[in-house]
């Protein structure tokens, strides 16, 4: 009975603990940008992120701020983008994050 006990205990720890992530979206846009144009730019990568603990969310302005940061690193533009959304869950909390990766002209 001790060792049921025991294994049922083990078993809720690592359920309780445990955690996923999920990619929501994934787009890519190309243009009609040229491999020469693709091959020549600057790659630029940018992560924000908001958390949510037990349904109060924190940062939720943070797509907005990588939307920011894009132009700033970009300022006339860009030859090709990846926009990533996904989430990472936890027990009793989840994070929001969103993943921009671009070629800058």
């Amino acid at each position: 009975m001790k060792n049921l006990f025991l294994l049922l205990s083990i078993l809720t720890i690592m359920m309780l603990s445990a955690c996923t992530s999920s990619i929501h979206m994934s787009q890519v846009d190309v243009g009609s940008n040229s491999q020469k144009e693709l091959e020549h730019g600057k790659i630029i990568a940018i992560e924000k992120s908001q958390k949510n603990i037990l349904g109060f969310v924190y940062n939720t302005g943070y797509v907005d701020q990588a939307y920011i940061e894009l132009l700033q690193q970009c300022p006339t533009g860009t030859a090709m983008i990846n926009v990533e959304y996904l989430t990472n869950h936890g027990f009793l909390r989840w994070t929001d994050k969103i993943r921009i990766k671009a070629i800058c002209q």
